[in-house]
């Protein structure tokens, strides 16, 4: 059992890294096909279940929704000149046997031009509150919409999530 946990860490730190901002802008070229662990495409209203960093993490995730564009309500800050949000409506469930630290893990808007953008901090928006969780106990849900800033001319087609070196995408 020693030897299948020597391999197992060096693939999982790979995972971690592998979706690191590229820096300046936030964004980065989407990974191909063949980059990194195998990718669930689902759609608007399909759930997918993603493991966790630490043994006992287990999420079921919903993409319940998606609006562009997403209008911030009040005093809550507005896109960068240029750009303009998009949200993702999320319904995330700890299915798993222990408390889930950093439940959100990487998670990106993917555009037509392979471009991903992470998501952004915002306020309340027209459509709901936004997603904010930073560890979810066992059982417990969590529901919000997360923000993504995305350039004009640009269309938002895909939702990236890493979470524990997981990978799962759903079309928008």
């Amino acid at each position: 059992m020693r030897h299948k946990a020597t391999v197992l860490v060096p693939a999982l730190l790979l995972g971690l890294t592998a979706c690191q901002s590229t820096g300046g802008s936030g964004r980065e070229p989407a990974p191909g096909a063949s980059a990194g662990a195998p990718v669930t495409a689902t759609g608007i209203g399909d759930t997918a279940d993603i493991g966790g960093a630490r043994f006992g993490e287990h999420l079921r995730v919903l993409l319940r929704g998606f609006v562009d564009p997403a209008v911030a309500t009040g005093t809550a800050p507005r896109p960068a000149a240029g750009h303009r949000w998009v949200g993702v409506e999320l319904n995330l469930a700890n299915v798993g046997g222990t408390a889930h630290e950093s439940p959100l893990g990487r998670t990106w808007v993917v555009d037509d031009r392979g471009e991903r953008h992470p998501a952004v901090r915002s306020g309340e928006l027209t459509t709901g509150f936004p997603l904010k969780v930073r560890t979810l106990p066992v059982g417990e849900h969590a529901d919000g919409w997360l923000v993504f800033e995305v350039p004009f001319g640009s269309r938002a087609v895909g939702l990236d999530c890493t979470v524990g070196g997981e990978r799962r995408s759903w079309r928008l």
